[in-house]
C-alpha cells in the first residue's frame, strides 16, 4: 500500500498534513496516551509513525494495539476524517501543536491532544478555577454568581467543567458581566453535558470555549470526569472551591491542583453545614480563605474591584421581559403572586412559569434576589 496517497493533495499543507496523521494516531482503538508518546518519540512526528514499517510497529506494541494500528492504516481516510472534524467547527490540537496550552505539557499525564469548539485560554491573561457542589444551596450559588461576574469583569477568564450548581453558575456569570469562560467536558466537545445546561454550553461556545481531552462523539461516562479534573486545575492559575462536602468529588480536582503546584482558595461556611464542610478543611489545612472577589482581586492579583462595570454589563444583557420585571421589583421581598398582579396592572401578560423563569433568570445576572419564595432588586 503507498501509504502517502491518503494525504498527499498538493493542497493541503505539510502543518495539516501532520494534524492528519496526529487526528489518525490520536484515535486508533485500544492505544492509550502512553503508547501514542511512545510511538512519537520513537519516530519524531505523526506522519512517521504512520510510514513505520510493519516489523518496526509490531516490535513497540501489544498484539491487540498492532492489530488495530493496522487496520486504521488501511480503512482510515485521512484528509476525508479531518476535513469533518473542521466542518463540524470542531479544532484539533495535539500536545506539538503551537496552540497546546504549556501550562498543560508539565502537568503529571498531559493531554496527548484537546479538542475544542469556540477558543483556547488566552495563556496571557490570568485564569482562575471555579468547582464546587453541583446540589448547591443558595448561598452557593449567590457565591459562584458573584465570583464568576466580579473576577470575569475584571479580566480574569473563568475555568470550570460546565457541570450543574456552582461550576454552571460561575460560568454564565462570567459570560453575563462580559467576560470568558471555558469548559472541560468530562465527553466529546459536540455532546453538552448536563443537556439543561444548554444555555451555557451554547454562550461558552461564543465567549470562550468547550475544551475535551475525549474525541468527537464521546458519551459522558462516569469514569471520564474525573481525569479531566486535571486539566481543569492545569489550565487555572488558582482553584477557588465554593461549597464541597467532605468527600465530594470536587476535593479530587483539589488534589490534582497541588499536586501541579496551582494555589487552592476556597470559601468558608457554617460549620453545621455539610456543604461547606469541604471547604472549610480546606481552610484548616492551609487554603486561602475567600470572603469576597476583591480578596483574590486584590491579594492575589493586585487587580481593582470592578462591581459597577461588572452591574453595567449585566445591565445592558436584559431581555425586555426582565427589564419589565425590575421596574416591579422593590428592594423589599414579594411573592410571585404579587409579582404577577404587579406585570399584569401594567399592561404585560406572562405565565406564573415563564414568570418564575424570568425571576430565576435575573438571579442569575445578579440584578435579583431569592429568598424563600420570595424575590426583590439585589441591593
Amino acid at each position: 500500500m503507498d501509504k502517502e496517497q491518503k494525504c498527499s493533495s498538493t493542497s493541503v499543507t505539510e502543518n495539516t498534513q501532520e494534524l492528519c496523521y496526529a487526528y489518525w494516531l490520536c484515535n486508533i482503538r485500544s492505544i492509550g496516551k502512553n503508547t501514542v508518546r511512545m510511538l512519537l518519540k520513537e519516530a519524531g512526528s505523526a506522519k512517521a509513525v504512520w510510514q513505520m514499517s510493519c516489523r518496526d510497529a509490531e516490535k513497540l506494541m501489544k498484539p491487540l494495539q498492532y492489530r488495530h494500528f493496522s487496520a486504521s492504516r488501511v480503512s482510515w481516510e485521512l484528509e476525508k476524517e479531518y476535513g469533518m472534524l473542521e466542518k463540524r467547527g470542531i479544532r484539533f490540537i495535539p500536545q506539538m501543536h503551537p496552540e497546546f496550552p504549556e501550562k498543560l505539557k508539565d502537568i503529571p499525564d498531559p493531554p496527548v491532544c484537546l479538542y475544542v469548539r469556540g477558543k483556547l485560554p488566552d495563556p496571557q491573561q490570568p485564569s482562575v478555577a471555579i468547582i464546587g457542589a453541583r446540589m448547591c444551596s443558595e448561598y452557593g450559588r449567590y457565591l459562584a454568581r458573584e465570583f464568576g461576574m466580579e473576577l470575569a469583569g475584571s479580566g480574569i477568564q473563568i475555568i470550570s467543567g460546565m457541570a450543574g450548581g456552582v461550576d454552571g453558575i460561575s460560568q454564565k456569570g462570567a459570560v453575563m458581566a462580559g467576560g470568558t469562560s471555558y469548559a472541560v467536558m468530562g465527553c466529546g466537545v459536540d455532546c453538552c453535558y448536563p443537556p439543561e445546561n444548554r444555555d451555557v454550553y451554547d454562550l461558552l461556545r461564543e465567549n470562550g470555549g468547550i475544551i475535551s481531552e475525549y474525541a468527537p462523539g464521546t458519551q459522558p461516562k462516569a469514569n471520564l470526569f474525573p481525569p479531566r479534573n486535571r486539566i481543569i486545575s492545569g489550565l487555572a492559575d488558582l482553584v477557588l472551591v465554593i461549597e464541597a462536602r467532605k468527600h465530594s468529588g470536587t476535593l479530587i480536582t483539589v488534589d490534582m491542583a497541588l499536586e501541579q503546584g496551582r494555589d487552592v482558595w476556597a470559601v468558608p461556611g457554617r460549620i453545621t453545614d455539610r456543604l461547606s464542610d469541604g471547604c472549610n478543611q480546606l481552610i484548616r489545612q492551609g487554603a486561602g480563605i475567600a470572603l469576597s472577589p476583591k480578596d483574590l482581586l486584590q491579594e492575589f492579583y493586585g487587580l481593582e474591584e470592578t462591581e459597577n462595570v461588572v452591574k453595567e454589563k449585566a445591565i445592558l444583557k436584559l431581555t425586555p421581559m426582565e427589564n419589565a420585571l425590575m421596574n416591579v421589583l422593590d428592594l423589599n421581598l414579594q411573592t410571585i403572586s404579587q409579582l404577577y398582579e404587579k406585570m399584569a396592572g401594567t399592561g404585560i401578560q406572562v405565565g406564573i412559569p415563564e414568570l418564575m423563569n424570568e425571576l430565576v433568570q435575573l438571579c442569575i445576572k445578579g440584578m435579583a434576589q431569592q429568598e424563600g419564595s420570595c424575590f426583590r432588586k439585589r441591593q
